[in-house]
């Protein structure tokens, strides 16, 4: 088990400590800090009606991913990172979201060498999802829903990606420059630079890749 801790912050300026004790490698919900709110409690349950618009948790040693669930989908992305490791601090993330009871903050922490690749994407409609891959040496993987373990082409075909972040701390093993969008006659319609958690709170970046039939998202490794 390892501490992964962080905060949501309210359109109304408040904001709460988050805290849980995790497995790396699962994911699990934090949620309030009972040092602060007395008890724990999901961040829907503890905040129904407030406006959700930053979120940022941090696990001991490297983590892929942070999300609010709502009924089994995520529906917004915050920023993840190594304990310590703050670049933007209280960012704004492109949307926001009204809490409901049964909301929960859900964090996949890593192991320090862990070498998933996640790719978290905003739609012009409000989706949001994250795909993933591990990759293994040279060669070039796919990155699938974290949800459906389906393709990007399954996912999004029809939605336009206007932000986007990709984590990986691969750095130079990573040969694609970055993740990479083909389209269905491979050829590539977007690239975004994957940022370390592990050296930086990597954040949403502006995308405009419109998503098709046939479409994948990969990573090239050299290693």
């Amino acid at each position: 088990m390892v501490d992964v801790s962080g905060f949501a912050q309210f359109s109304d300026g408040t904001s709460v400590p988050l805290y849980a004790d995790l497995t790396n490698g699962t994911l699990g919900e934090i949620k309030t800090s009972a040092t602060f709110t007395v008890t724990a409690q999901s961040l829907g349950t503890y905040s129904p009606g407030k406006t959700l618009v930053s979120l940022y948790a941090y696990s001991e040693a490297n983590a892929s991913y942070c999300y609010l669930l709502r009924q089994g989908l995520p529906i917004f992305f915050g920023s993840v990172g190594k304990a310590g490791v703050v670049s933007y601090g209280n960012k704004v993330f492109p949307k926001t979201v009204t809490l409901q009871p049964g909301d929960t903050v859900q964090v996949l922490s890593q192991a320090v060498a862990n070498r998933t690749c996640a790719f978290v994407a905003h739609c012009t409609d409000g989706t949001q999802r994250v795909f993933t891959a591990t990759p293994s040496g040279a060669a070039t993987t796919s990155l699938v829903d974290t949800i459906t373990g389906n393709q990007i082409r399954e996912t999004l075909q029809g939605k336009r990606i206007s932000h986007a972040m990709a984590l990986s701390v691969d750095g130079h093993k990573i040969v694609s420059g970055g993740v990479v969008i083909l389209n269905a006659q491979g050829s590539v319609v977007g690239v975004l630079a994957a940022g370390s958690p592990i050296e930086s709170q990597v954040c949403f970046s502006p995308m405009n890749t419109a998503i098709g039939l046939n479409f994948d998202c990969q990573i090239v490794t050299d290693a």
